[in-house]
């Protein structure tokens, strides 16, 4: 059920579900990742915020109050990574929740991906959830268990031209996920692959700047060959709204312990 708190306020419960939760979301200033640090607070969690553009993460957490934690954090830099994971440790000494949001892709063909596109796309996408995924481990294990929330999306069943890398790096994700499963289940931590459809609102999975002449190609490209269709769903819209893929991340980690769900699939319908 959809909470009816306004943004950053906290739902008219007496125990509000996450309270005493200490969650940690990557790519938090923008799109879904605001929408979930949002959310999670209004669940009553103290939500880490990691992204890397510092004034913007401090005015975002400054909206939520105090019970989001602004860290700024590349996650495709190891070095970034084992620091904000460390200042997560001593400030809270465990993290109940571990959510993978953050996501660049620049739609254009192989031939055109630059070095720098190659390697953005690799290192957000995937190696910075395996960086902290490995970091969130012993702080999950001192929870007494958790969840990781690792976010790909539905451009793996059915790829999409232009955008290689950004599939190649998701489909790598949910294989990581499929065997840190196994790895850590008797330990109480969860792993879902949470397939998300386009969501609207917000600005999107990226905020590196798209050559306009490849973003015009792509959707042209998208539209001739129906792809752009069959992410609008019944409703014809862009998506579910950042609201609702928020929605769906506080239902995957408030299920009872003893649920599995490896991989959930929403979109818009």
């Amino acid at each position: 059920m959809t909470s009816t708190a306004e943004p950053g306020e906290r739902r008219d419960l007496e125990s509000p579900r996450l309270a005493g939760k200490v969650v940690a979301v990557s790519g938090a200033t923008s799109g879904s990742g605001r929408a979930i640090a949002r959310r999670f607070v209004a669940e009553g969690a103290d939500v880490v915020m990691l992204a890397r553009g510092k004034d913007r993460l401090l005015a975002e957490a400054a909206a939520l109050g105090p019970s989001a934690v602004p860290i700024v954090t590349d996650v495709g830099s190891l070095e970034s990574v084992h620091a904000a994971f460390d200042e997560i440790a001593d400030r809270f000494g465990k993290l109940d929740v571990l959510i993978n949001n953050a996501a660049v892709y620049r739609p254009c063909y192989v031939e055109q991906l630059s070095d720098l596109d190659i390697m953005q796309q690799v290192h957000t996408n995937f190696v910075g959830p395996v960086l902290t995924c490995r970091a969130a481990i012993p702080l999950l294990r001192a929870a007494g268990g958790g969840d990781i929330v690792n976010t790909s999306s539905e451009s793996t069943l059915d790829p999409f031209p232009m955008l290689s890398i950004y599939v190649a790096t998701k489909a790598a994700l949910e294989a990581f996920s499929r065997t840190l499963m196994t790895e850590v289940q008797d330990e109480d931590i969860r792993v879902t692959v949470l397939v998300q459809g386009t969501a609207h609102e917000g600005d999107g999975p990226t905020d590196f700047a798209w050559d306009p002449d490849n973003a015009a190609t792509a959707f042209n490209v998208w539209t001739e060959k129906g792809y752009l269709a069959k992410v609008q769903g019944r409703t014809g819209s862009t998506g579910q709204s950042s609201d609702d893929v928020a929605d769906v991340h506080v239902y995957i980690v408030t299920r009872p312990r003893g649920q599995k769900l490896d991989t959930v699939h929403v979109r818009s319908y």
